[in-house]
């Protein structure tokens, strides 16, 4: 089979920057698109169908309920994961038809194939749950089995089912461009002109591309599953970072990862990570639990068991009439949900009108009066949840939630959550997309016939948006109920009971302190070599009228975020500057480690920490996500947005338009001097523009408001990824070593984290995914330490 590697064509990304005015595209045949309705919410019952639980658990109560499957491996034997279409159990019995549960068409991983043709609708598209062993490497060859077209079935026998992806993928945006037709905006009009909206088969099989990527993981570059190393599901296609083991020799759509498990315990998940369409895929389905465990930690009864473990994935969807999903793109619906015409296909945060639950909507749990232990993932696109429990019949809130481990393993001392606290003491569990939290809830005091309500009072955006109302404000339910033997009703459980005695961590096992979190100050004897100031920065288009590329009608286009992005800084590095000594559209400030390659303005040095500080330009949260590291949170402070935003503008110079010598017009900014030039990259020199701080950005200092703000309670552990709330500065400590290292030695990875001098790199990024697939993303990679011993080395392990 001939394969084609994507190399990013840099060069041409290099003539033009920024967004381009709208222009003629080829509209594509309505006959392309499938007609679709949404389902209003109302029509959709709730709390009617059991939540999956892990095929691991025994609880009686549980019987027969479905199962998320869960593997626990054995270090030796590779799991093989497919990515695979499938019908689902999704909505809930009685949807159209009283006693029926409706089947919609779905992608998922799947343990040792895919389902047969014809076969019966799975359980959840979720999973699988792999349980790992601190110490013992897992293996998993990934297997792209997803449909050999992007078209719609009804158009294309090798097409897909699912259209919310046939019908979405926008080309315009920086994506997996598995058909080289170079359709993003900022490619010249003479490119895109020859686009069709969305992606279709123009060249033959190329497949749908996918990239599996292991969030939390503390692994080399080449396993981390960046943006870049997506692979087709006909192997013709794959890209510039796809990683063919010479351990394992991968077929042309496979990759196989070697994880080498070194890290410390915690609650890890696998999710698809493809460039510029990332929402999409995990939106169809793409996202599995990866849960470490390390036998020689010391921890209070009942924690020691993963089977235990009760997922709870949130997510939020939208479905159509036909109960399949659909996805606010384009004109769906004959609802216009693109803001700009710049990109026809992509909204900038998806939220759907459905709650789900373990892929489920609106399910329900029974459990008996006893303590469980829950692991709250958040999967959705871009929903925040604020979540607490409340009984509906008597209006009392509770149980409380004890916080027993973060993103990056467990706490040292459970942290209590009680909605019927007083302020400032914390009421609600607020997750972002990304976040993981995994609590303990004691039902004890719980008659059995209680049936209470997991609420959620998160505003949309967040936290500034619109409160939740109706299905949106109830996310499932838990029914106190006793097992079919009722004489052990309430028997077993966690044993440990946090209100008692909360430490779980303690001594030499304790989480090392980088931080002192009762203060917001860094922890005894750490020094940050290094300091980043970043900021986040919204790029906003203008109401226009314009022609729509999909139908060829005139459309308003009402206007609105273009491209949201970190450090000003597109995904490639390519800039609206002109870079005087190249002639390119790149800074001199920025480093270019591979030919062709991608321009790197991160580059930490193994074994140094670093304080982070994120300045939030934007009017809404964004959930940070750094790649290979946990870290830690430090404080947040007031930021004085106006006035520095002033200060921030005054500091950029003049972009002139090389084809015309005026100044440049990107979005609604023109970049004259003195003026927010979006995609420029910082306004100053990155290494030097600020005395003492990396970035390239005016210093905050005299536009902080109030004093900084310690981390929550439900944060003091390790993160990777951090919620950055609009008009603050968030500062994080990270460092760039194993979490298992002492405080003040310099400690090596196990494997060499460069990537091959940068061929592989890592990221960092916004979590809202539908930032992220328009250039709210980074790479980075790291500078090894010279010399150090490694005991995980490519070509030997993986």
């Amino acid at each position: 089979m001939v394969r084609i590697r994507i190399v990013l064509a840099l060069s041409i990304l290099a003539v033009v920057s920024g967004a381009s005015p709208p222009v003629a595209a080829q509209p594509l045949p309505s006959a392309s698109l499938t007609p679709q309705t949404p389902l209003p919410p109302k029509a959709i019952p709730s709390f009617v169908d059991r939540l999956p639980v892990l095929s691991a658990s025994a609880e009686p109560l549980w019987s027969a309920y479905p199962r998320i499957a869960t593997v626990v491996d054995d270090g030796e034997t590779p799991l093989a994961v497919h990515m695979c279409e499938f019908q689902t159990n999704v909505l809930p019995t009685g949807t159209f038809a009283p006693g029926q549960r409706p089947a919609t068409w779905t992608w998922g991983y799947r343990l040792g194939g895919c389902p047969a043709a014809g076969a019966l609708p799975q359980d959840t598209y979720l999973g699988p749950v792999i349980v790992a062993t601190r110490g013992a490497p897992t293996t998993v060859r990934y297997v792209n089995a997803l449909p050999a077209s992007p078209d719609p079935i009804s158009t294309n026998p090798l097409g897909t089912h699912v259209i919310a992806y046939s019908d979405s993928v926008d080309q315009t945006l920086h994506w997996a461009d598995a058909n080289m037709q170079m359709c993003m905006s900022d490619m010249p009009p003479a490119l895109r002109d020859v686009c069709t909206y969305p992606y279709r088969d123009a060249n033959g099989a190329m497949g749908i591309p996918a990239a599996p990527h292991l969030h939390g993981g503390e692994i080399p570059a080449e396993l981390d599953g960046s943006p870049d190393s997506w692979f087709t599901s006909t192997g013709m296609m794959n890209g510039p970072t796809w990683y063919a083991s010479p351990l394992f020799s991968p077929a042309p759509n496979e990759t196989v990862y070697r994880y080498p498990n070194t890290q410390e315990a915690g609650p890890l998940w696998f999710h698809d990570h493809t460039l510029g369409a990332t929402r999409l895929n995990v939106y169809a389905g793409l996202a599995g639990g990866y849960v470490l465990v390390d036998p020689d930690q010391q921890l209070p009864a009942g924690l020691e068991n993963p089977a235990n473990i009760v997922p709870l994935i949130l997510q939020d969807r939208m479905f159509d009439t036909t109960g399949e999903l659909f996805f606010t793109a384009g004109t769906k619906g004959g609802l216009l949900w693109a803001l700009n015409p710049e990109h026809p296909y992509w909204n900038p945060e998806f939220v759907g009108d459905t709650l789900l639950v373990n892929g489920t909507v609106w399910p329900y749990l029974e459990v008996e009066p006893k303590r469980y232990r829950f692991l709250f993932v958040n999967g959705s696109n871009a929903r925040t949840y604020e979540l607490f429990l409340t009984n509906p019949k008597t209006k009392v809130n509770g149980p409380s939630m004890w916080i027993i481990g973060t993103d990056g393993g467990y706490v040292d001392a459970a942290q209590k959550i009680d909605p019927t606290a007083l302020k400032p003491a914390p009421q609600r569990l607020v997750t972002m997309p990304g976040e993981r939290y995994e609590v303990v809830i004691d039902f004890g005091g719980q008659p059995v016939g209680t049936t209470l309500v997991l609420k959620n009072v998160a505003k949309t955006p967040y936290p500034g948006g619109a409160t939740p109302a109706g299905g949106l404000s109830q996310v499932m339910q838990f029914r106190v109920a006793c097992p079919p033997a009722p004489a052990q009703c309430g028997a077993g459980g966690i044993g440990w009971n946090p209100a008692v005695d909360p430490t779980i961590r303690s001594g030499a096992s304790a989480v090392k302190p980088l931080v002192s979190f009762g203060t917001g100050t860094l922890g005894a004897g750490v020094t940050a070599q290094r300091t980043r100031l970043l900021t986040l920065n919204e790029v906003m288009g203008m109401p226009v009228n314009a022609v729509n590329p999909i139908d060829g009608v005139m459309t308003a286009y009402p206007g609105g975020p273009l491209e949201i992005l970190v450090n000003n800084t597109k995904w490639s590095g390519a800039s609206a500057r002109n870079d005087p000594a190249s002639g390119t559209a790149y800074r001199g400030d920025f480093t270019q480690l591979a030919a062709g390659g991608l321009r790197y303005s991160e580059l930490p040095a193994e074994g140094e920490t670093e304080l982070w500080e994120i300045a939030n330009l934007t009017a809404d949260s964004h959930p940070i996500h750094l790649h290979l590291v946990q870290f830690q949170l430090l404080n947040r402070q007031a930021l004085d947005v106006p006035k520095y935003s002033a200060a921030y503008a005054a500091a950029f110079p003049q972009v002139n338009d090389p084809d015309t010598g005026q100044p440049r017009m990107v979005g609604m900014n023109v970049c004259t001097a003195g003026a927010y030039c979006p995609g420029y990259g910082p306004p100053l020199h990155y290494d030097t523009g600020t005395p003492g701080k990396l970035g390239g950005n005016p210093d905050v200092t005299r536009f902080l408001k109030n004093v900084p703000v310690p981390a929550t309670a439900q944060e003091r552990g390790w993160k990777d990824t951090v919620q950055v709330p609009p008009g603050t500065v968030t500062r994080f400590v990270v460092r760039w070593a194993p979490t298992s290292a002492d405080v003040g030695t310099t400690a090596a990875f196990p494997f060499d984290p460069s990537g091959q001098g940068g061929a592989f790199n890592y990221v960092w990024h916004c979590h809202i995914i539908d930032h992220e697939d328009n250039e709210m993303m980074r790479p980075d990679t790291i500078l090894p330490i010279p010399g150090a011993s490694r005991s995980y080395v490519m070509g030997e392990d993986y």
